[in-house]
């Protein structure tokens, strides 16, 4: 008689006696293969002339992510500056990928509906040397609060999102590069009739971050995608802000936010890293995903 001492390991018997093994793991067959959060798999498919077209499949997953108004002005109350919220969704398809290249599935229930697009894929390129396909999670500190940018913008940037880019993209170093903390300076902290204001603070950098899920390498020898992957979830994507030390006046009335203002008309085109932000709403060649990919989780 074999006892079962759990999945993924047996016991071996000799003369010595019995020992535990874990080297000969018995596969736990009422469940099938268990998938990671945001992990990523390669699939193939007939493609009818005697070849195979491959496709990108994505774990749903949730995220752990920073929230906060920036780059809008603090309430100005007991000197609260920007709010901040640490949320979590659940990411349920791709945001960014190559126009034309995926396909929405059909599962609403199941294993399956646990995939990016309900059971969808992205279909990959095809293979040749050097090829290589990242997919990203990235995040953008920007609240579009009166909506200047929903008429070009490609992506929701108040929430992460997933992207799948071709290596080779001449967007590529700008989605890999990280932005850091999101930045503002100018703060003065007054006091005026017992409480204290902020005034006048404006925003000097754009935080964005990102990490690298998995890239899919084209295997010449077996002719097929290698997956390397490097993060599951949960995820957490934090972005941190910080702001300049203040200087304190004891009395007196707090200015007009000036600064703040004029940087809040031309849209931050003063931001240090503008140039960066801006290069961000558009990625040629590529489909927006812009509102079927998240859900709130934890909405704080």
């Amino acid at each position: 008689m074999s006892i079962q001492p759990g999945v993924g390991y047996t016991f071996a018997s000799s003369s010595l006696g019995t020992n535990l093994n874990i080297e000969q793991a018995w596969t736990d067959i009422s469940q099938g293969r268990k998938y990671q959060q945001f992990e990523c798999e390669v699939v193939k498919e007939p493609d009818g002339e005697g070849d195979y077209n491959h496709f990108l499949k994505t774990y749903k997953g949730v995220v752990n992510y920073t929230w906060s108004q920036f780059p809008f002005n603090p309430d100005g109350v007991n000197g609260n500056a920007f709010f901040t919220f640490e949320k979590q969704a659940r990411i349920t398809d791709w945001a960014v990928y190559e126009n034309g290249k995926r396909t929405a599935g059909t599962a609403t229930d199941g294993p399956q509906f646990e995939w990016f697009a309900g059971d969808g894929k992205i279909e990959l390129p095809a293979g040749a040397s050097g090829k290589s396909v990242v997919v990203t999670i990235s995040k953008i500190d920007w609240w579009d609060k009166e909506g200047w940018l929903s008429s070009y913008r490609t992506i929701d940037a108040e929430k992460p999102f997933v992207s799948v880019f071709d290596a080779a993209d001449a967007n590529i170093n700008a989605i890999l590069s990280q932005q850091g903390n999101t930045a503002w300076v100018g703060p003065v902290l007054y006091e005026n009739s017992g409480a204290f204001t902020y005034g006048p603070p404006y925003p000097v950098w754009i935080g964005y971050t990102v990490k690298k899920i998995a890239q899919l390498d084209w295997n010449d020898t077996t002719n097929s995608w290698d997956v390397t992957q490097y993060h599951v979830g949960p995820i957490d994507l934090p972005i941190q802000n910080f702001m300049w030390p203040t200087t304190f006046e004891p009395a007196g009335e707090a200015p007009t936010p000036s600064l703040y203002e004029t940087y809040l008309g031309d849209e931050f085109d003063n931001c240090l890293n503008y140039a960066w932000f801006e290069s961000m709403w558009a990625y040629p060649g590529y489909t927006m995903n812009p509102s079927a990919w998240w859900y709130d989780v934890v909405d704080a």
